[in-house]
């Protein structure tokens, strides 16, 4: 492990903490955009018109894209 690279991280992790205790985070519109989005993906697996399961795949990633969602590298074949 590298002590300093450690120390940064925990130092940083320590400023956000302080800085989010000022901020106002509507928890309620984080739950319900997650389950539009969960309510979105499971519209995508359930839709039998998609036959092939990279389509599903690819529905899925187009979701968490639409809100700014990371998909990993997995995906990217851009």
């Amino acid at each position: 492990m590298n002590v300093k690279l450690e120390l940064f991280a925990s130092a940083v992790s320590e400023a956000i903490h302080q800085a989010i205790e000022y901020i106002h985070i509507d928890t309620d519109d984080i739950h319900s955009v997650a389950l539009v989005v969960l309510g979105e993906i499971k519209s995508i697996i359930q839709d039998e018109t998609i036959e092939d399961d990279f389509y599903v795949v690819e529905e899925i990633v187009k979701v968490f894209e639409k809100y700014h969602i990371d998909a990993g590298f997995r995906h990217d074949f851009g």
